[in-house]
């Protein structure tokens, strides 16, 4: 095996580890959460600290109604309860009744507006709950499906990293240094076949001597165009 074709062996394996590392990379980058995802978390949570609030409110109401009609029927046992005999008094009493009666209707009527905004809130909450939830299902079955890919890949990454130590062992190191400048230079592609008197890297057509040094395979031969190394089968 001549030197230009372990490097044309030694690109193959490059070139197939630059494409499982590139994918690792994208299947990394897929894995963490999409902006899709972290919207709809966010509008769930804005719902729900809309729901809580209303809750929270219908509470408060709720307590504030029962502790005035406690109030009111208290002094109701009192007006009718025979206790108070002075008029005044059973005056005073049945106005308060009155008006805590009036105050609690009142909020009761407020208490029924406010039940159907928190109605009307927990149906939005619900629907940004089912809309992040299937969002979270179609991510997570995404990830498992990555993540498979992910540990197909990596053994393989492991194997061809392997092979390249040992090809690279192999290869002399002046020849090496070349080669690893041209890939740097020429994206990833340092070796170029011949075809029809043709550098396949750049489509120019060679010069006779230059095709003849490749021809007779003592050396490293360069393209006079794009400088890669020529290799002719």
């Amino acid at each position: 095996m001549t030197v230009v074709t372990e490097l044309f062996d030694l690109q193959e394996t490059d070139l197939a580890l630059d494409r499982d590392r590139a994918r690792l990379a994208e299947i990394e980058e897929a894995m963490q959460e999409s902006e899709e995802l972290i919207e709809a978390r966010r509008a769930r949570a804005e719902k729900q600290e809309v729901l809580d609030g209303f809750r929270a409110r219908q509470k408060d109401i709720e307590w504030e109604v029962d502790e005035v009609r406690a109030k009111a029927s208290e002094m109701e046992a009192k007006l009718y309860g025979g206790t108070v005999r002075n008029p005044k008094e059973l005056s005073d009493l049945d106005t308060d009744v009155r008006s805590l009666k009036g105050h609690a209707s009142k909020r009761e009527d407020a208490l029924l507006a406010l039940m159907e905004e928190a109605e009307a809130a927990e149906a939005e909450f619900r629907a940004a709950d089912a809309l992040c939830s299937e969002i979270e299902a179609a991510s997570q079955a995404n990830r498992e499906e990555l993540l498979r890919e992910k540990s197909a890949i990596e053994p393989e990454v492991e194997r061809l990293e392997a092979q390249r130590a040992q090809q690279v062992a192999r290869i002399d190191r002046a020849a090496l240094s070349l080669y690893q400048v041209l890939r740097e230079r020429r994206g990833g592609q340092a070796v170029a076949h011949v075809e029809r008197g043709m550098c396949k890297g750049c489509r120019i057509t060679l010069p006779m001597s230059v095709l003849q040094k490749a021809r007779a395979g003592v050396g490293l031969v360069q393209c006079v165009s794009c400088e890669r190394i020529l290799l002719v089968n």
